[in-house]
């Protein structure tokens, strides 16, 4: 005869952590911080949050929508030190749907790239956005003969109306290319319908989530880019933003025979630039993080 399994009041963890709530508390306990020190820490991130709100969200009494709650829940994972995404990913639909919304507009894509318009346009892509970028991270590696080979971009994305699945993915080369870039799912979706202008260094593809989203539903999704094998070294990486994002990071890996001499960051958000340099030390490596920007271009440069 079975006994029965008596279960603590969250369930197993595997499925516990399924939810927003659960996925926090385990956060939490595991962190070791206490809620007041959470709250000092987002208050200096710039991102207050009070201690009866947190609360609220552990026990699933309430969750973040608002912009501001949602940038503090991408400040939140870093602070407890889980993978950027996982507490974002977990959030549901919100419990009283508002009035229908008007779909949020895109910016305009470069207008030195008319055939990046041109291929979003063929997928089906307007200037209006069914799925918004809360965050995006976008790895880049650089080959020994200073060569980009692969991107690995990670979106955390929310819905802005219901059946929401696809995000637009666009890749533009320096350069023309006698060969595809080759777009290839990793995780949470699959890669639907391709464009190609290899003769103009522009690819584009529709990256179709495993599941259609209910409005204000997350989910997270990572695919790659594998770029062309007949492209010259090029020492620059460019993430183009539609609209407002939480948090955008660039992180490029250069291959330790083939390190930059000098590294750059740059920012074009509201028709203003900024820069820095980079000393990349010991590292093989450099990333380049901000917070709360969009429409724009950010960029990470360098020279061998």
């Amino acid at each position: 005869m079975a006994t029965p399994q008596h279960r603590g009041q969250g369930g197993p963890q595997g499925l516990d952590d399924a939810t927003f709530p659960a996925a926090l508390r385990t956060a939490v306990k595991r962190s070791g911080r206490s809620l007041e020190s959470l709250r000092r820490r987002l208050d200096e991130r710039g991102t207050p949050v009070s201690i009866a709100t947190l609360s609220y969200w552990q026990s699933g009494r309430s969750q973040p929508q608002r912009v501001g709650s949602l940038e503090a829940v991408a400040h939140l994972e870093e602070i407890l030190g889980v993978p950027r995404g996982h507490l974002l990913s977990k959030l549901g639909p919100r419990r009283r749907p508002g009035p229908p919304r008007e779909l949020p507009r895109a910016a305009d894509l470069p207008v030195e790239i008319p055939l990046a318009t041109q291929a979003m346009e063929q997928l089906g892509f307007g200037d209006t956005l069914e799925l918004v970028d809360l965050t995006v991270h976008d790895t880049l590696d650089v080959d020994a003969h200073g060569v980009q080979r692969v991107r690995t971009i990670r979106n955390v994305v929310r819905a802005m109306r219901d059946g929401a699945q696809r995000i637009p993915a666009l890749l533009a080369t320096d350069q023309p290319s006698g060969e595809r870039a080759e777009f290839r799912a990793v995780s949470g979706c699959r890669v639907g319908r391709t464009i190609s202008h290899d003769a103009d260094g522009v690819f584009a593809a529709e990256i179709i989530l495993d599941r259609p989203l209910r409005v204000d539903e997350t989910a997270a999704a990572e695919h790659q880019v594998v770029l062309p094998r007949d492209l010259d070294p090029e020492q620059s990486i460019e993430y183009f933003l539609l609209h407002r994002v939480t948090e955008l990071m660039i992180w490029v890996r250069f291959h330790p025979a083939r390190l930059p001499v000098t590294v750059e960051t740059y920012s074009v958000l509201d028709g203003m630039t900024t820069s820095s340099l980079i000393d990349l030390g010991d590292s093989t490596s450099v990333q380049h993080v901000v917070h709360r920007v969009g429409p724009g271009r950010v960029g990470i440069r360098w020279n061998f």
